[in-house]
């Protein structure tokens, strides 16, 4: 794979992108922080209101409520991600993209959140043996929000178990691409995150030009495990 040419193209893709991805991660950095805001607060009106009241009972049903709106914003704000799934992937193709494309998915909020559970749940069952287990089946993973992003309409097991074939024989590849990122993701420690509105659609754009390398070819017999080249896509 030809990371060079792979970063430069989803460099191209960022500029020419109308509205530029660093707005649109503004917008999905601002849904967060509301995110988290109202959780914030739903839990302080409980404390306080136990505090002042001295009642259990208050203090039980504060923690029901807040365990309530905090699965509520849960999925809202996972398939607003898988939003920011669907607009990189746009925005490598150089089709038609934007702010709405993070809140257009919540008709799949359930499939996303199950597809992330089954992802997270079967990490941390390999990472009970051993970190390395569990970073392997997150590099086998790391392609599934990519293609239900692309399909919508496939299974959340069809997702992580096509997610798994495109990855074989490329596990290294993806996770020296990963670590290829390294001093970017220093340089957003030292601004304070700031620097991740633009590191991060960097990153997702460039991770979603990486999953179309590696799917099928239609001149190669139906195999996986595309290179990127000088002139794009072969196998």
């Amino acid at each position: 794979m030809n990371r060079a040419l792979l970063k430069q193209d989803a460099k191209d893709a960022m500029n020419l992108a109308n509205p530029h991805p660093c707005l649109v991660t503004l917008a999905l950095l601002a849904v967060s922080i509301a995110a988290s805001i109202i959780l914030g607060v739903v839990s302080a009106i409980f404390s306080i209101g136990g505090a002042l009241t001295g009642s259990d009972a208050v203090s039980v049903v504060g923690a029901l409520i807040y365990f309530v709106v905090a699965v509520v914003v849960a999925l809202l704000l996972a398939t607003v991600e898988y939003g920011y799934y669907v607009y990189s992937l746009k925005v490598f193709k150089h089709e038609e993209a934007g702010i709405g494309d993070l809140f257009g998915h919540f008709h799949m909020l359930f499939k996303v959140f199950g597809l992330s559970l089954w992802m997270s749940l079967f990490i941390m069952l390999w990472s009970c043996l051993c970190y390395i287990p569990g970073i392997i089946a997150a590099l086998r993973y790391s392609q599934a929000f990519f293609i239900l992003a692309e399909n919508p309409d496939k299974g959340i097991r069809e997702c992580v178990n096509e997610s798994k074939l495109l990855m074989s024989g490329h596990l290294w590849e993806y996770f020296v691409l990963q670590l290829s990122f390294i001093l970017w993701i220093l340089l957003v420690s030292v601004t304070c995150g700031i620097a991740a509105l633009y590191v991060a659609p960097y990153m997702n754009i460039t991770q979603a030009g990486y999953y179309l390398s590696l799917k099928p070819s239609p001149y190669s017999g139906g195999q996986t495990g595309g290179t990127y080249a000088s002139d794009g896509f072969v196998n």
